[in-house]
């Protein structure tokens, strides 16, 4: 992985692909990342205030420690990728955005827009969701244990095949999508006994 200097910047603009560059520690503040596909690069520790990822396609890439406070990810796709801890409050844009076998485990989505934002299989653990909106979102087969469920707007929210330990039905969220397997288990969770009629048969 070559590390890229702040001279190199310049003769990144306008290429297409970015493979194999550690951009660790660079102050990256509005650089634009749009529409570009970004594989196997790390910005560790980066600046990335107001950059803009917009519509890229962004795989096994590494974001831990970094500072994406107003950056755009509208559209993006991100995989593979571990964003450990991230700070997503403050601007940063995820809308539509999908994220798939990604790590975000501890990462701070507090009052965050994650309308129709796609998650899939990902790791969330422990994830603060205080107050966002994840009215139209989808997070499937996500392990969500411990997350953080505090005034979450939900509407036709896809929980299916996510692991949700710590989820209390009784006090919201409303508006979400479940398999029967889970409800049970929710049930079960707050001391409810559930039996099936249809075993006694």
């Amino acid at each position: 992985m070559r590390q890229v200097t702040p001279s190199d910047l310049a003769g990144l603009e306008g290429l297409e692909a970015l493979s194999d560059l550690s951009f660790d520690g660079l102050r990256l503040v509005g650089f634009d990342f749009a529409d570009r596909v970004i594989e196997d690069c790390s910005f560790a520790e980066c600046v990335l205030t107001d950059a803009k990822f917009n519509a890229a396609t962004i795989r096994r890439c590494q974001f831990e420690g970094a500072a994406v406070q107003g950056a755009g990810f509208f559209g993006a796709a991100i995989e593979e990728c571990k964003m450990i801890g991230l700070d997503f409050r403050r601007g940063t844009r995820l809308g539509s955005s999908t994220f798939s076998n990604t790590n975000l485990d501890y990462a701070l989505f507090r009052g965050v827009d994650l309308t129709h934002t796609e998650f899939s299989g990902c790791s969330m653990r422990e994830c603060d969701l205080y107050g966002a909106d994840l009215t139209d979102a989808s997070l499937v087969n996500c392990d969500l244990t411990d997350a953080d469920w505090t005034g979450v707007r939900t509407r036709d929210t896809d929980l299916r095949g996510s692991s949700i330990r710590g989820l209390d039905l009784r006090n919201g969220p409303y508006g979400i999508v479940l398999t029967t397997r889970q409800v049970v288990g929710l049930a079960e969770d707050i001391g409810v006994k559930v039996i099936d009629p249809t075993e006694d048969r």
